[in-house]
């Protein structure tokens, strides 16, 4: 549930959405610590409603404050590589 409220959180997603993007997403499964693909759902959306609603607004802010406390100086990207790679136009001559 925590996984799922912090994915929640850091895209913007409604219950409904981030529940469905984590049975879409191995990403959202491996974040959320599953070694494996799982083709189901995590929970019902009411049941992340009801448990941020337990935790509330203060739970929320100390999950993600010991997030940042776990990962520190690591979580930071150490480069930022920008591609501005352009592709020309493909010119055609008239003959």
């Amino acid at each position: 549930m925590v996984g799922l409220v912090l994915l929640k959180q850091l895209k913007n997603l409604s219950e409904e959405n981030v529940v469905l993007q984590w049975k879409r997403n191995p990403y959202y499964q491996y974040f959320c610590g599953m070694g494996e693909y799982q083709p189901v759902l995590p929970c019902h959306p009411t049941e992340l409603v009801k448990f941020r609603q337990r935790i509330g607004k203060e739970g929320i802010e100390a999950i993600f404050a010991m997030s940042v406390e776990l990962h520190g100086k690591a979580a930071e990207e150490k480069s930022v590589i920008v591609d501005t790679t352009v592709q020309e136009k493909k010119r055609y001559l008239s003959h």
